[in-house]
């Protein structure tokens, strides 16, 4: 594996490099800031996208402008903090793609993400566990961008309005 070559674009264990382009909710604490979700840092206060909202929270992630196949999505779920609990972890989350490049539009905390045509691949269901959870999709699409929506955490009380995942990486099909 030493001389492998690997696609311009792709990472050694085989997804997307990716970029966060647009998130509805960050902060400026690194431990919950958006861009950790294309980080390589799973570990506890390593840091996580903790969204201060029990949902819905987005984030934009695209291809440096390229349209890619998209086959999977691989979530790693995690609440950062060790004063976190699993109840912040986000418990559904949709994910939506576009191949157009309407997402550029979206630029500032006050644009709307529903302002953009999405077409939604998946929603999946998370257990109250920290670790890595693999969505395959039904079928490969094309993207240039895919969205993340944390639609709502496990049940926290309404005074921990939190909503966390860690990192998102995105595959092309299985060959």
């Amino acid at each position: 594996m030493e001389n492998q070559l690997f696609p311009i674009g792709v990472r050694r264990d085989g997804s997307y490099y990716t970029r966060v382009e647009w998130a509805s909710h960050t902060v400026e604490d690194p431990c919950i800031w958006v861009l950790n979700v294309i980080d390589d840092d799973v570990e506890r206060n390593g840091g996580t996208w903790g969204a201060n909202t029990m949902g819905p929270a987005d984030v934009v992630l695209g291809f440096f402008g390229e349209s890619q196949t998209v086959g999977k999505v691989n979530l790693f779920k995690n609440v950062g903090k060790d004063i976190s609990i699993l109840e912040e972890l986000a418990k559904t989350i949709n994910i939506y793609v576009s191949n157009t490049d309407e997402p550029r539009n979206l630029k500032t905390e006050d644009d709307k993400i529903d302002s953009v045509k999405w077409e939604k691949v998946a929603t999946v269901t998370t257990e109250k566990s920290e670790g890595w959870q693999e969505v395959v999709l039904d079928k490969p699409v094309a993207a240039k961008y895919v969205r993340v929506e944390l639609v709502e955490n496990h049940g926290t009380a309404p005074d921990l309005p939190w909503t966390e995942i860690n990192e998102i990486k995105i595959f092309p099909p299985a060959k």
